[in-house]
């Protein structure tokens, strides 16, 4: 395929509401079989998820090949850690206000459509980074403006992702999906740093700048060649609200969910205090172990390993597992181990930890993330989605500045064993909450009616089973 057929194919698949001579394709319902599939690859069996998993990962190598080299940029330029920190928080502040309404639109459009046109535009960001790099002429502050505006990009794009993997498979293949979608992340989370680490020494940033912009060609030609009449669509019963009022249908259901809100507070607060590792591991790298670039690009890949292997023990463990342990026992480890690497000077140990690091955060993350979209109504998934992204990734500016300012301080282990400490106040919290709503496997979990979902959305004040809470009750699913 040229790049003037990918073009023409974008420009056919204009979003349905801004072609109203264009009739939206009828909701696909998902068939009749077992409630939950088996198999670690089930997801596979589906041709569109299959497209989309493969373009997937070609992208985030790239993508991963960026994350690696800014913060490296950022040093090289002279920066320091509150510069680092700042970059971090720039990248993310936008998902704190676009993320809600990147929720509205998953909810009323084509999310398709408008993955496409965020990539465009995150390639063209990718594009204008290179090209200052590559000439010479780039400063920290030019950092910071290309890291906001990427920022706003990935603030609409990752609540239409997240609700997206739903479209591509039938309900009982969704753990699946979810699972395999964190695979590819940090398949690429392992292969991105490795090859960087070798680029950044080799020729500088820029490079790797250059090969990101052209990475997303990949995920573009797989979403052009994805089958819209095989989506399992959901209605778009957002359309004719106002958008705040949309919004606020989501943050109702969410508050009114112990399911969803625990699991999102235990995030808020890993988020901001326990994964702040694109501001503190090159400072670790440099300044505690005397790592070099190859150094540092290794010590991403081998936590992308252990994130590998946690994402893949959630696709294979099925799901009829009791969920909070898995989120409860992956916190546990992740928690251990990060205070573990802020007490450690030595390579070899480094890389030890940081395997198990990458492991059990993501066996954490995504048991939070299946627990949510598992328990979330199609039609508001988009705006509930959303408020995931924004508590993940919106968290982050204020965890790069506190990760940065402890760096500052008192150097970057200190900030390993800070942001571990207050992790772990998060996790017994939201771990308390989680045990008294006795959150049942996935595989016993039963679909609520319509009704019922308008009637949570409306009111903010019932469970699954649709019965008003009281004190000592916790709607339990």
């Amino acid at each position: 395929m040229t790049f003037f057929d990918l073009t023409r194919r974008l420009a056919s698949v204009i979003p349905t509401p801004l072609r109203p001579d264009v009739p939206a394709p009828e909701p696909q319902p998902a068939p009749a079989g077992p409630q939950h599939s088996r198999g670690g690859f089930a997801a596979f069996r589906h041709r569109n998820y299959r497209l989309f998993w493969f373009g997937q990962v070609g992208s985030l190598i790239g993508t991963w090949m960026q994350s690696v080299s800014e913060p490296w940029l950022v040093l090289l330029l002279g920066g320091n850690a509150l510069q680092l920190g700042l970059v971090l928080a720039l990248e993310f502040a936008p998902s704190t206000v676009l993320a809600p309404l990147g929720g509205v639109l998953a909810d009323r459009m084509d999310k398709r459509v408008v993955i496409m046109w965020t990539q465009v535009a995150a390639a063209l960001q990718a594009a204008v980074l290179f090209a200052i790099t590559v000439t010479g002429v780039v400063q920290i502050w030019h950092i910071f403006i290309l890291a906001f505006v990427l920022g706003c990009i990935n603030a609409v794009n990752m609540p239409v992702r997240q609700a997206f993997a739903a479209e591509m498979v039938p309900r009982r293949d969704l753990l699946n999906a979810i699972a395999l979608n964190s695979a590819s992340f940090n398949a690429s989370r392992i292969v991105g740093p490795a090859i960087a680490g070798v680029t950044l020494a080799l020729w500088g940033p820029a490079v790797n700048f250059g090969i990101n912009a052209v990475s997303y060609i990949a995920v573009l030609v797989a979403l052009v060649m994805i089958d819209p009449s095989r989506l399992f669509r959901a209605a778009r019963s957002a359309e004719n609200l106002p958008v705040l009022r949309s919004l606020a249908e989501g943050v109702r259901y969410a508050r009114g969910n112990p399911h969803v809100l625990w699991p999102l507070v235990l995030l808020l607060g890993i988020s901001i205090f326990g994964l702040n590792f694109q501001t503190l591991l090159p400072l670790y790298a440099v300044h505690t172990l005397g790592l070099k670039a190859d150094g540092y690009g290794a010590l991403y890949a081998v936590m992308g390993t252990g994130s590998l292997i946690g994402s893949m023990s959630l696709a294979f463990l099925g799901a009829r597992r009791p969920l909070v342990p898995l989120i409860m026992g992956g916190g546990l480890i992740f928690v251990t181990f990060e205070l573990l690497l802020g007490a450690t000077q030595s390579v070899a140990p480094a890389y030890v930890w940081v395997i198990f690091i990458g492991l059990s955060s993501m066996l954490m993350i995504n048991t939070i993330n299946v627990t949510v979209q598992y328990g979330v109504p199609d039609e508001l998934r988009g705006r509930v989605m959303s408020l995931y992204v924004t508590v993940f990734a919106g968290s982050s500016p204020l965890g790069g500045l506190f990760a940065g300012g402890v760096a500052q301080l008192w150097g970057p282990r200190a900030g390993f064993v800070l942001g571990a400490v207050f992790s772990l106040v998060f996790l017994a919290l939201a771990g308390w909450q989680l045990m008294r709503v006795n959150l049942p496997p996935l595989g016993e979990r039963t679909r609520e009616p319509r009704a019922q979902v308008a009637r949570a959305a409306q009111t903010g004040q019932t469970g699954q089973t649709g019965r008003p809470r009281t004190a000592g009750s916790a709607g339990s699913k």
